[in-house]
């Protein structure tokens, strides 16, 4: 989708420069920490069509995990995945060819891609959707093995993905579905949960 933005005023004339392009691997990235992950409940459905196409390796250009705050001290990643593949768990069509991406506290990346490329793949792959099978590489968040980890237990821990459009769960919309899902990993860390006025006036970096 393309934005266009016109302005009524003429803007003053200024230098015009050749035309250049900018070349890079792709773009990436997830907003973290986000809220609670999927589950392997079988309230997912399995919607996924096959996509003609593996998505090609790195994601991130970031080549080292260490960091720096800018005062120099180093920062540990918050999320870092090395080498991530996966398939199908019907087909073991591979979708994922050694996907890299390292996240840091603070940071929101954008993952950006065709139609087809393994987006979604990638994220579901992260929570635990159990349409997918990981074959190689290593995830860890918040230092442990996200691997290792069930769906809802990443849930838990503060991982989660939601489409805006469909909803997860019909009749559910998704401010209810994210009031649930925040609340559920308050419960989880011994905090008081909130009500629906409460939720709504959390700032959006809360979820």
């Amino acid at each position: 989708m393309a934005w266009q933005i016109q302005c009524t005023a003429s803007p003053p004339l200024l230098p015009s420069f050749p035309p250049f392009t900018l070349k890079s691997t792709s773009s990436i990235s997830l907003p973290l920490p986000l809220p609670l992950p999927l589950t392997r409940s079988s309230r997912f459905r399995s919607t996924h069509a096959p996509s003609p196409r593996p998505i090609a390796a790195s994601f991130s250009a970031v080549e080292s995990t260490t960091s720096t705050d800018g005062l120099g001290n180093s920062k540990t990643p918050l999320l870092e995945v090395k080498g991530l593949t996966a398939v199908i768990a019907e087909t073991k069509q591979e979708i994922l060819k050694g996907v890299d991406l390292v996240v840091h506290h603070g940071e929101i990346h954008a993952i950006m891609g065709k139609n087809g490329s393994g987006k979604s793949t990638f994220s579901k792959v992260l929570v635990g959707h159990p349409d997918y099978e990981v074959t190689g590489g290593d995830v860890v968040f918040k230092g442990e093995n996200l691997l290792d980890m069930e769906p809802e237990e990443r849930s838990l821990a503060g991982l989660f993905m939601s489409f805006q459009s469909p909803v997860e769960i019909p009749g559910v919309n998704n401010i209810d579905f994210l009031h649930m899902a925040y609340n559920a990993r308050r419960k989880k860390l011994g905090e008081p949960e909130l009500g629906p006025l409460e939720v709504y006036e959390l700032p959006s970096p809360s979820f």
